[in-house]
């Protein structure tokens, strides 16, 4: 980055990280040279994890106790309650009555589906990049899979890729913001790479505000979720009806979000919910 700002006498230290994540994705801006936008795509998505970290704070990996019988030495704690429960009324304990426990990492697999119509540009496509950010610090990034839509939808990071953070916002921020929304086709391509993982625990997350304007019914596909999330951006002409349908259909729940502003908590209160 710091040739590049060379080169275009770019005064690194003056620039605002922030303010370029709001403005980059407006229709007024436009920026033709490839090295220059990626600069700035680059800055800018620094910016956004920075906003995503303070808000995660320290990382802690979700982990669960597992029990089993003792195999080999030091490989975990003794539970003491279970082992004490095998041998009662035993002369002499058997190998298999001793048990032990240990934590293990939780691995979760979520498809987040991101509207990045034209409704979104400027601020709220950065508060968008936080947001999935926010995931993106709580999962393995393997675990993760983005899907944006406007029309149409396109899946910028897959599940069993381990796209780094800071490249997963940038493809958010590269995004032509525009277009109409296509609420089906966004779950049928969030469906299909869901489908693809090998985890039981998996699940949809959709942030919208229940308006489709292209595409057809988005009803019928969310039965093929095991467990959909709806995110749902309160504005004066959100759907809350449909909102509520596809989340019952899916097996998930609605989880209003007065703001744009207010999107990256609100994902990291859901995270903390569905992750556990």
């Amino acid at each position: 980055m710091a040739a590049i700002a060379d080169r275009y006498e770019v005064p690194v230290e003056g620039l605002d990280g922030w303010d370029v994540a709001v403005n980059i994705t407006r229709p007024g801006c436009r920026i033709s040279d490839p090295d220059l936008r990626m600069f700035a795509e680059r800055l800018a998505s620094r910016a956004v994890l920075a906003r995503a970290a303070s808000l995660v704070g320290p990382l802690r990996l979700v982990t669960h106790i597992v029990r089993e019988n003792l195999r080999e030495p030091f490989a975990g704690e003794l539970d003491l309650d279970a082992t004490l429960d095998n041998v009662l009324g035993k002369p002499f304990p058997e190998a298999e009555d001793w048990v032990i426990q240990h934590r293990e990492e939780r691995h979760h697999q979520v498809v987040l589906m991101v509207d990045t119509s034209l409704s979104m540009s400027g601020e709220n496509m950065a508060m968008a990049a936080v947001t999935a950010a926010v995931l993106a610090l709580k999962l393995r990034p393997e675990d993760l899979s983005v899907v944006v839509f406007d029309d149409v939808a396109e899946t910028i990071t897959q599940l069993g890729v381990a796209d780094p953070a800071e490249e997963v916002v940038r493809r958010m921020l590269d995004q032509p913001v525009g277009g109409y929304t296509n609420i089906a086709d966004a779950l049928e391509l969030g469906a299909a790479e869901l489908e693809r993982g090998r985890n039981p625990r998996r699940s949809g997350l959709l942030i919208t505000d229940g308006i489709a304007t292209a595409g057809g019914d988005p009803l019928p596909l969310a039965h093929r979720f095991s467990r959909l999330f709806v995110l749902l951006t309160e504005d004066y002409k959100m759907d809350p009806v449909l909102c509520r349908r596809l989340a019952d259909a899916g097996g998930g729940d609605v989880f209003p979000v007065g703001s744009f502003r207010q999107l990256p908590a609100r994902m990291l209160d859901v995270a903390n919910r569905v992750l556990r």
